[in-house]
């Protein structure tokens, strides 16, 4: 079921985001950041949450997590 906040639609089956009707686009792991942020609201998710989330079983420096922020902030204005 897609997700409305604001101007945008979140597509979770299309893995697709818009804002009135134009794509934006998103890095897969951006969109899946921003999937899994909307599917905790209202909870905050920590670093170390979102880092077992995205990247389960792998290392991964927590740089990563603030470079998709940043992409996503980004795209959305």
């Amino acid at each position: 079921m897609p997700i409305r906040f604001g101007p945008f639609l979140l597509d979770r089956d299309a893995r697709q985001l818009t804002r009135q009707g134009r794509e934006i686009h998103l890095a897969p792991k951006a969109l899946d950041l921003l999937t899994a942020l909307i599917d905790a609201r209202p909870k905050a998710l920590s670093k170390l949450e979102l880092q077992e989330q995205l990247w389960p079983g792998t290392f991964v420096v927590e740089a990563n997590v603030s470079n998709l922020v940043a992409e996503i902030r980004e795209a959305l204005g």
